[in-house]
């Protein structure tokens, strides 16, 4: 099933060119397990191919009740009764989502957490309304989510508001347009940590990114995270993306690679410790060289010290 998400992934960003969705949900959700309550949010890309078939990648958050902190990405195939019609029209989608889950542990009086990954199904019935002579839609979908370890969660998405981008024929735009296929930019944002606690930390990051295909990026990134109780961490990440045009100005894309972190100081000392990072991007190209970005970053660590990190700079192409 994992093949499968990449797979579709992979097929997302290499299809034909079509108009492009992006769709972002508020709502309520209901954890089976505990029969609790909670808020939940989440943005969702959605690539058409054809009239009755299509590839989404989303990132869902699942809010907070009782000892879970749980949020993650998914990948998944939709059926549709119709595309880019006036009026209704009804999906059923499947596929996988790779969570984070930050969850409470008591032990003799104190509390601690752990950050959690693993593999879940994900199922989603969705109902769209598009309106005459607009790129705009409403979007009602319901989530289940089934992990292999439990605690399956139902989310009912109350709210669903998307835009329909025209899409660019060809290439992404650094390699179409005047600009070229490196940039360098510099970021800053605030650092989150997956703790119960959340503790925040103001964050500074420079990228070099080069295009290497037609929809495939490569990044390193020098990141320093701050300081925190919990984390004092600095690294650098190397990362591939998966990057596509949604209008002549403005491209999306999801990364994945490893961070390798500088020594960072925990329960044995100082020492070094493995980690991956995932990423969003939205980059907006001002000027001919000039490009803006803004990046949803995940730290998954080994040693429990997940982190969110919001970026947002300026870049140089060249």
């Amino acid at each position: 099933m994992k093949r499968i998400l990449l797979g579709a992934i992979a097929l997302t960003a290499m299809g034909a060119v079509t108009a492009q969705e992006l769709t972002g949900y508020a709502g309520g959700l209901r954890v089976k397990e505990t029969k609790e309550n909670t808020f939940t949010g989440g943005v969702a890309y959605t690539h058409p191919v054809g009239d009755y078939l299509g590839f989404s990648l989303s990132y869902w958050n699942e809010g907070h009740p009782t000892d879970h902190h749980r949020d993650g990405v998914a990948g998944q195939v939709w059926v549709r009764s119709g595309y880019n019609e006036p009026g209704w029209n009804f999906g059923a989608g499947a596929g996988q989502y790779y969570y984070f889950d930050t969850t409470e542990l008591h032990s003799k009086g104190s509390t601690k957490y752990t950050n959690d990954h693993g593999w879940a199904a994900i199922y989603s019935l969705q109902a769209t309304y598009h309106y005459e002579n607009s790129r705009w839609y409403n979007q009602v979908q319901l989530n289940h989510i089934s992990p292999s370890s439990g605690k399956d969660s139902t989310t009912l998405l109350v709210l669903g508001v998307g835009y329909q981008f025209s899409g660019v024929k060809g290439d992404k735009l650094h390699l179409e347009g005047p600009s070229t296929d490196e940039a360098i930019t510099l970021m800053a944002g605030q650092g989150i940590t997956n703790s119960l606690d959340s503790e925040r930390a103001t964050i500074a990051a420079l990228e070099y990114r080069r295009a290497i295909g037609r929809y495939v990026d490569w990044t390193v990134t020098a990141i320093n995270e701050g300081s925190t109780a919990q984390s004092k961490r600095n690294g650098v990440a190397s990362q591939l993306w998966l990057i596509r045009s949604v209008s002549p100005k403005v491209e999306i894309g999801a990364g994945a690679g490893f961070y390798f972190n500088a020594k960072v100081p925990d329960a044995d000392g100082q020492r070094s410790h493995k980690a991956g990072l995932i990423s969003i991007a939205t980059r907006y190209h001002l000027t001919r060289r000039v490009v803006g970005e803004v990046t949803w970053n995940r730290v998954v660590s080994d040693y429990h010290r997940d982190a969110d990190l919001f970026l947002m700079g300026l870049g140089y192409s060249f």
